[in-house]
C-alpha cells in the first residue's frame, strides 16, 4: 500500500513538471514571438503577412512592386514565422502589414500610403477605392458571382 501512494505521488510530480514545462516554452514562443514581430516605434521596415491565394494580397504585393517598395513577406499558411507573426500582430484576416510603426489591418492603400510616406517612400497621387472585381467606376462585376 505504500508503493502504492510513492508512485502515485511520484507521477504527480512528474505531471507538474511536464505541466510546468509546457507552460515555460508556450511563455518563451509568444514572448520571442512578440520580440520579434511587433514593430518597434523606429522601425523603417515593410513587412506583410500573406497567403499565395488571397487577391487582396497579390494587389498589396502589386502595389509594393509597383513603387519599388522594398518589403518581407511572410506565408501565413506555410511558415512559422509568418503563423507566430500573424498571431502576434492578432489578425484575423489577410493581408496584414506593417509599416515602420503602424500595423494596417486588411488592403488599405490610402494607410499604406500615409504611413510609406512617414517613412520617406513616394507613392503617387490618391488612393485607389476599388477592391478586386470592380471596375474603373468603382462598379462591382457581379458576372463571376
Amino acid at each position: 500500500m505504500a508503493a502504492l501512494v510513492t508512485d502515485r505521488a511520484r507521477y504527480r510530480r512528474i505531471a507538474l513538471y511536464a505541466a510546468l514545462v509546457l507552460a515555460l516554452t508556450l511563455l518563451f514562443l509568444d514572448r520571442t514571438a512578440a520580440w520579434l514581430h511587433r514593430p518597434a516605434p523606429d522601425s523603417r521596415a515593410v513587412v506583410i503577412y500573406t497567403t499565395p491565394w488571397c487577391p487582396y494580397c497579390k494587389r498589396l504585393r502589386a502595389f509594393l512592386d509597383e513603387h519599388r517598395i522594398p518589403y518581407t513577406d511572410y506565408d501565413v499558411e506555410h511558415s512559422l514565422n509568418g503563423v507566430m507573426g500573424f498571431w502576434t500582430l492578432r489578425g484575423r484576416g489577410v493581408p496584414v502589414a506593417v509599416v515602420g510603426a503602424d500595423i494596417i489591418y486588411g488592403l488599405n492603400v490610402g494607410k499604406m500610403q500615409e504611413s510609406l510616406k512617414r517613412l520617406g517612400y513616394e507613392t503617387g497621387g490618391p488612393p485607389p477605392d476599388r477592391s478586386p472585381g470592380q471596375d474603373e467606376a468603382g462598379r462591382r462585376d457581379v458576372s463571376r458571382l
